[in-house]
C-alpha cells in the first residue's frame, strides 16, 4: 500500500507542481539476464535528486544526482538514478540533458542498469 501511495504521490506532484522538470523521448533499455532488453521509445521525465524529495516530501533521493524517472501505466514506474555525470545544479532543464553526446546510464529502485538515450542517433 505504501508504493501505491508513493506512486500516485510521485505521480501527481511530478506531473502538476515541480516546475523544473524536463520532459523528452528517450530511447531506453535495461539489462536482464540475458543482456540488453528490446528498445523502448518512452517519455522521460527528468528531475534531481532534490526536486523529486520536495515533490515526495521525503528525503529518500540523493538531493545532487539525477534522476529519470518513466511511467508504464497505471501503478507501473521506473525511477532510475542517472549515474553519468550531468551539471545540472539543483533544477534540471533542458541544456543540462541535451548537451551530452553519450547516452545516460543509471540504475532503477530494483537496482537494474538503464541505458537512456537522449539524442537522435540511439545504438
Amino acid at each position: 500500500m505504501k508504493k501505491i501511495i508513493l506512486l500516485f504521490t510521485l505521480t501527481f506532484l511530478i506531473s502538476f507542481n515541480v516546475g523544473a522538470k524536463y520532459i523528452q523521448t528517450c530511447v531506453v533499455k535495461y539489462m536482464t539476464e540475458d543482456g540488453w532488453s528490446k528498445k523502448y521509445t518512452v517519455r522521460t521525465t527528468f528531475l534531481t535528486g532534490k526536486e523529486l524529495n520536495d515533490a515526495t516530501e521525503s528525503f529518500n533521493y540523493s538531493t545532487h544526482s539525477v534522476y529519470a524517472v518513466i511511467f508504464w501505466g497505471e501503478g507501473q514506474a521506473s525511477v532510475i538514478k542517472i549515474s553519468t555525470i550531468l551539471i545540472c545544479g539543483y533544477e534540471v532543464d533542458e541544456s543540462c540533458i541535451k548537451n551530452t553526446i553519450n547516452d545516460f546510464k543509471g540504475k532503477d529502485q530494483d537496482d537494474d542498469l538503464w541505458n537512456i538515450c537522449v539524442s537522435d542517433f540511439c545504438f
